[in-house]
């Protein structure tokens, strides 16, 4: 049993912790979320074909040079950004870095340990996918519906190796109901 000293303690103490709570409760909802305001900008391919690598996302995904840099501290390194509607794709190329090995087994792929790949939201994966394809575009996995995610997508790979999503909506009646928690 608790002496009437210790519970007058442990209650003040109580008391003074959730006036403290919720003092900081409700300074940190009045400040603005540092993370409130968030969109991707760019994803970087690093890469020993610099030229290449621009032109094949040119000419197979109509990006277009936004900017291109050098850095004095890494003279092997050429840099690019290449822009499509707000989105960046940064070219980091040196003659240094390591050509990827290729997989064939696309499970295999995804279980490679790193980013595996970018995606983007288009409106007719087949007619992307099918527009790619007719210029040589490499296709890792064909326009393929999944109703548990409620996605339609397909990959391809660019010259480099580097696997890249599209993928858009299924109407709600193909898309299986969503089961989980909150």
């Amino acid at each position: 049993m608790l002496s009437k000293l210790k519970k007058n303690t442990l209650v003040a103490a109580l008391v003074g912790s959730t006036f403290i709570t919720l003092a900081t409760s409700e300074r940190l909802q009045s400040q603005p979320d540092p993370l409130g305001h968030m969109q991707a900008e760019h994803v970087m391919v690093a890469t020993p074909d610099y030229d290449g690598t621009i032109a094949w996302y040119r000419e197979n995904l109509g990006f277009r040079i936004k900017h291109e840099w050098i850095v004095p501290e890494f003279p092997d390194l050429q840099l690019a950004y290449l822009e499509k509607n707000d989105f960046i794709v940064e070219i980091v190329a040196s003659p240094n870095t390591a050509e990827m090995s290729r997989l064939d087994d696309f499970a295999e792929r995804l279980r490679r340990p790193g980013i595996g790949h970018f995606a983007f939201l288009v409106n007719d994966v087949d007619a992307v996918t099918a527009a790619l394809e007719a210029k040589g575009v490499e296709v890792v996995v064909p326009p393929t519906s999944f109703p548990d995610s409620g996605r339609r997508l397909s990959f391809i790979e660019d010259n480099n190796g580097y696997m890249i999503e599209f993928l858009e909506e299924l109407p709600l009646e193909e898309r299986v109901p969503y089961t989980g928690g909150e």
